[in-house]
């Protein structure tokens, strides 16, 4: 052990101690883990079950070895528990300097400048009918207000939800944002005052799209760091893919001319009137493309992106001068133009495809290996953590999707600038949960029911469905892999329950509503399968319709198939498997998030139990008791209603 692990550890314990003295046996575990790849200066890989306390875990090494540490999250959910709860307490208990920021993308703080253009610099305009309707200028107002006195300008302290639209007018994009020293309100600008004090900060929380646009812009946005933990890690290659790919479509080109026209006169303003006459057979052409892989550069696509780029062009020619409002729309402009190119000249390495629903293009990178691991992993120790990252027990396939390579043997370019890099090996620790899964329910496989891929499937789910549903008297969440299959369960369930369906309400109030009614049942699919956090009796059963392998046809799964093949290796073991693993773990992780919890997940896809590769994935799922008796499933959860108290499972 360290010396740094023996002093966290320690402190570990007092931290305990003030908290709730639970102590588990597999947080301290991961503690020391985390302290030896400071010290030592190598990566770890975390897989740390649901009820570890993992952000103790790291925090408490990462505050104790003087580094300042960037914490990159998936949710903000987890992001709030780190400021609000895990680093007040550290902060009280740890006999060291304990300070943090949370640091957002630029677009969730108000725009001072562009408050103050809206309403003469005095909030007494009148608003910009074009633009913004009549209806809406006093809520405008009010935002204005309160960020003139506020200090942090962040969206999520608002005292009261404002729409979309109405933030979209309070703030700006970094796309859109020239930057503090050309604008008028720099000193005043209230994501410069953020970023100021995330280099004040001992800890930067933030998320992983913004840690990526670091990566992207050669580390222009967050503060310098000698460690880094990526948290909710199961979700960073799809973040670092997306933060280096770019949407392109009618509505950026409808945003640029929107704030053009506040600024044109006269005859320039048929310039602007080209810039929408584009976006508008931009959407039409977009819309009828099929959602396939294309080349942006040519045909009628590469014709429309091109006659994007010779009217944004011209109108942002005639804007004139370079400060101010006019500074932000040329700045808009610019990227506009810049992700043009990039479309019309794809790079090696890139896919680009149609999304014919949101009439837009979009480019992203097949792999993201070789940009976290010559950007971040040769310069100081990252710690990558999650409740799932194994697949069948093995960290191969999410470790070589980030970047890692699997022994000093392997090849490792470095980059350029780094004096002495780290390897790009890891180490690898699997963190039991504290929870005794084998007392808090069952694995439930329906290994009687149709191949979910046969059309008999839906009905005879939904009958499975049902039964279960009868049996628990409801409390019960459905997860689907297809919103076809949501309509099909929810229009063939009976009214004994209170059926709740994606889509009904807003995520965050369906989901209230589930948690505060024992007796309802949410159907819902991919946005569902994760994040949820309902303990208790509201929640006793979890029901998974189908393995949820990527479909066939996506894109960017097709193009990750295709250069894994290239390469030799197995595109299903490398991108299919882990994909469902990881997404079947998430599910099943919804139903044990206390000690007390008790229940079933089900599982009705055959598959798990009759293919050979079904052993990887019950190898990544919580260790409950198995079983394919379906009786034994209905009498347990029987005897977990209220009404049958005392009554245990024969």
């Amino acid at each position: 052990m360290s010396r740094l692990a023996t002093r966290a550890v320690s402190a570990l314990d007092d931290v305990i101690t003030a908290k709730d003295g639970n102590r588990r046996q597999g947080q301290a575990a991961m503690t020391e883990a985390v302290a030896d790849a400071i010290e030592d200066r190598h990566h770890l890989l975390v897989e740390a079950g649901t009820g570890t306390g993992k952000s103790l875990a790291y925090l408490v090494p990462a505050l104790l070895s003087g580094e300042r540490v960037v914490v990159a999250t998936a949710t903000k959910t987890l992001q709030d528990q780190l400021a609000d709860a895990e680093l007040p307490l550290l902060a009280d208990v740890l006999d060291t300097e304990v300070t943090w920021a949370v640091l957002k993308g630029r677009q969730s703080y108000a725009c001072m400048a562009k408050l103050g253009e809206r309403f003469g610099g005095d909030l007494k305009g009148s608003g910009t009918p074009e633009l913004f309707p009549d209806s809406d200028i006093e809520a405008l107002r009010e935002v204005a207000t309160w960020a003139a006195s506020h200090p942090t300008g962040d969206r999520d302290d608002l005292p009261a939800a404002v729409s979309d639209a109405l933030w979209r007018e309070a703030s700006v994009s970094g796309m859109e944002c020239p930057g503090a020293k050309r604008c008028a309100q720099g000193p005043e600008c209230r994501a410069e005052r953020a970023a100021q004090r995330a280099r004040a900060a001992r800890v930067v929380v933030t998320n992983h799209h913004l840690y990526a646009l670091h990566l992207a812009s050669g580390g222009r946005i967050l503060p310098s760091h000698g460690v880094t933990v990526f948290d909710e890690a199961h979700k960073l290659e799809a973040a670092v893919a997306s933060a280096f790919g770019i949407d392109m479509g009618p509505g950026r080109l409808t945003s640029f001319a929107n704030n053009a026209a506040r600024l044109v006169r006269g005859r320039d303003k048929g310039l602007v009137d080209a810039v929408r006459e584009t976006a508008t057979e931009m959407d039409k052409l977009f819309r009828d493309l099929p959602e396939a892989r294309l080349d942006p550069g040519a045909g009628d696509v590469g014709s429309i992106i091109s006659r994007a780029t010779k009217v944004v062009g011209a109108a942002a020619k005639q804007l004139g001068g370079d400060e101010g409002p006019v500074a932000r729309v040329k700045t808009q402009g610019g990227h506009l133009l810049g992700d043009a190119a990039l479309a019309l000249g794809l790079p090696s390495g890139y896919v680009a495809w149609a999304e014919p629903a949101r009439a837009a293009l979009r480019l992203a990178p097949v792999e993201v290996a070789e940009s976290l691991g010559r950007s971040v992993l040769v310069h100081h120790p990252v710690i990558l953590t999650s409740a799932t990252l194994t697949t069948g027990g093995s960290f191969v396939p999410v470790a070589r999707r980030t970047g890692f390579v699997e022994s000093s043997l392997d090849p490792d370019p470095l980059a350029e600038d780094v004096d002495e890099p780290l390897p790009r090996t890891y180490r690898g620790l699997r963190v039991e949960s504290s929870f005794d899964y084998s007392k808090a329910g069952l694995l439930y496989v329906a290994s009687h029911l149709p191949d979910p891929r046969q059309e008999a499937f839906g009905a005879a789910a939904t009958a499975e469905i049902e039964l279960l549903l009868e049996a628990a008297g409801g409390r019960a969440l459905v997860l689907t892999t297809s919103h076809r299959m949501v309509d099909t369960i929810a229009a063939g369930l009976g009214s004994t329950h209170r059926i709740l369906v994606q889509g009904q309400l807003p995520k965050k109030r369906l989901i209230a509503e589930f948690a505060g009614d024992e007796r309802s049942v949410l159907v819902a699919t991919m946005g569902y399968w994760e994040g949820i956090d309902v303990p208790g009796s509201s929640l006793s059963l979890v029901i998974i319709d189908k393995l949820p392998f990527p479909r066939p046809g996506d894109p960017l799964f097709d193009a990750r198939r295709d250069a894994v093949t290239a390469r030799g290796g197995d595109p299903f073991n490398e991108i299919d498997l882990p994909h469902a693993a990881m997404l079947v773990a998430q599910g099943a992780g919804r139903l044990i998030r206390g000690e007390d919890d008790r229940g079933v997940v089900a599982l009705l896809d055959h598959r798990v139990t009759s293919k050979r590769y079904g052993q990887r994935i019950l190898r990544s799922l919580p260790r409950l008791l198995r079983t394919s008796d379906r009786e034994r499933a209905v009498r347990f959860l029987r005897s977990l209603r209220p009404e049958a108290a005392g009554v245990t499972e024969g």
